[in-house]
């Protein structure tokens, strides 16, 4: 049971970082520097992220555990 819950939270972590660090590379490729970029608008991309990127972490998560279950 606890490696089932060990499991599932270190899956749950490597799709967060997986979708997190390509959604920042994603907004850092779209930055042009002849245009300001508001402050509000930083703040947006950076809840946003956390936001995709928290449920990219719970999905892979439960795919690790409904596949874990399967076998």
């Amino acid at each position: 049971m606890l490696d089932t819950i060990v499991g599932c939270l270190k899956w749950a972590v490597v799709g967060f970082v997986v979708a997190f660090v390509l959604f920042m590379l994603y907004e850092a490729t779209h930055i042009h520097d002849d245009i300001p970029v508001p402050e509000f608008k930083r703040r947006q991309t950076r809840r946003a992220a956390l936001v995709l990127a928290t449920f990219a972490g719970v999905l892979s998560g439960l795919v690790w555990l409904l596949v874990q279950t399967w076998g």
